[in-house]
């Protein structure tokens, strides 16, 4: 039984969605169905209008993801090279791959649906160093249910780097801390709602959560592209 707070999620109207592809192909190959050429066709073009809406419905997910990289793209061109959020680095940690992006994403604990991702991941082993990844003053550091051991560092021009399900914080830090860039602030962990040891980068805008792995464009190539949408 579907409960009531998830039924008319997308996925689960991707999953019917589907379903009704399946039975439609299924269908369609019947040997009934050769001898009445009407039925298959109808089946078919049901087939492909349901196929095309899936394709819709799963873009949903995607366009997000593309839009919230041109938009830390757009915002970051705002600043010169030489400030936050350009000096700051993009992975804040000894060693480690990168084992989820920012944007939509199936869920890897609790309920398989898919759910926004506020920053990226690195994998890495338990004990490996976090660095601060530029200079600012500690915004917040605790203990919470999901994020496990968290620290919110606060940058120039309104930006904000936050690190989450730390094995352990370096000791002395506390809100009001001024850190340097490359400060070890900590280590990567397995606390929180977590799925195994990482650490969990997120990088905020005026307290709004975008891409940590944008790519700088020039603000005239930006200037440009805009000057040619409006015309068109």
């Amino acid at each position: 039984m579907i409960t009531t707070k998830y039924a008319n999620h997308p996925s689960l109207k991707i999953t019917r969605t589907a379903s009704i592809v399946l039975v439609a192909a299924v269908l369609s190959s019947c040997a009934t169905l050769d001898k009445n050429p009407q039925i298959g066709e109808t089946f078919s073009r049901v087939g492909g209008a349901v196929k095309g809406g899936v394709s819709k419905v799963t873009s949903k997910f995607s366009s997000p993801r593309s839009r919230a990289s041109n938009d830390a793209q757009q915002i970051a061109a705002k600043f010169p090279a030489n400030e936050m959020p350009h000096t700051m680095m993009q992975k804040p940690v000894a060693e480690g791959r990168l084992s989820s992006g920012f944007g939509y994403r199936i869920n890897p604990k609790g309920v398989r649906l898919p759910k926004r991702h506020k920053g990226v991941d690195y994998a890495a082993p338990t004990g490996t160093p976090i660095y601060a990844a530029a200079s600012g003053v500690v915004g917040k550091i605790y203990v919470s249910t999901s994020y496990g051991n968290y620290i919110r560092i606060d940058h120039d021009n309104d930006f904000s780097t936050a690190y989450a399900h730390m094995n352990a914080f370096a000791n002395g830090l506390e809100a009001g801390s001024k850190v340097s860039r490359g400060d070890i602030i900590g280590q990567v962990g397995n606390t929180g709602k977590s799925s195994g040891a990482h650490l969990h980068f997120e990088l905020t805008y005026k307290g709004v959560f975008i891409d940590p792995l944008f790519e700088t464009v020039p603000t005239e190539i930006l200037a440009s592209d805009e000057a040619q949408s409006e015309d068109t």
